[in-house]
């Protein structure tokens, strides 16, 4: 009964391609995506250039991120599935990654001025990398299961569809202007503005329902 009612309601209801919150949730993708883009691009640039680190520091904070990444996604999906808090999670996600990218941020200015290439400099900006990188990265599932959710079951695939155009701008757009922006400015700049991009995306996410 619950499949043969699902075409006539989604006929009902307006398409995710006339849905401003939908389109609203998939921009808000796409734009949590560039930070993450920004750490899987040039975090070894940076640590290399900036505070230099060896191969075997980098390969180590790469891995941190995509193991750490992959954990993550499942383990907050797994939390939020059991709680019923995904946008509430979301939003966690968007003030911790800024938190972390400011740090991180503060952190770069802080050895620039000083001496960069101490070894406890590097050891600290190396676990702000993975740190901000994990967090970027952990609300992934949450993030389009919510969406889904939004558009409703039968306008799935388009909304999707939606989401995943933004998410692949960010990852052209993010890799092209990031060398640009730190030239121009500079690797702290870069890395706090990655934050604001996190936080730029907060008045697209859907609002936390309020609980009976």
């Amino acid at each position: 009964a619950r499949s043969a009612a699902a075409p006539a309601q989604a006929g009902a209801a307006p398409g995710p391609l006339r849905d401003a919150r939908v389109w609203r949730a998939a921009a808000a993708i796409g734009l949590l995506c560039c930070p993450q883009f920004a750490v899987l691009s040039f975090a070894t640039v940076f640590l290399h250039d900036f505070s230099g680190a060896g191969i075997g520091a980098m390969t180590g904070v790469m891995v941190a991120v995509q193991l750490g990444a992959m954990a993550a996604r499942v383990a907050s999906g797994r939390w939020t599935d059991r709680r019923g808090n995904r946008r509430a999670y979301l939003r966690f996600c968007v003030w911790l990654s800024f938190l972390l990218f400011a740090a991180l941020g503060a952190a770069a200015w802080a050895a620039g001025a000083a001496t960069p290439d101490t070894d406890g400099a590097t050891l600290l900006l190396a676990i702000l990398v993975a740190a901000a990188g994990i967090c970027a990265s952990a609300w992934h599932g949450v993030a389009y299961t919510e969406l889904a959710t939004l558009a409703g079951a039968a306008r799935a695939g388009t909304a999707l569809g939606m989401a995943n155009s933004c998410v692949y701008a960010g990852l052209f757009l993010t890799p092209a202007a990031m060398p640009h922006l730190v030239a121009v400015t500079s690797w702290p700049l870069a890395w706090a503005l990655a934050g604001l991009c996190m936080l730029a995306a907060l008045p697209l996410l859907p609002r936390p329902l309020a609980r009976p």
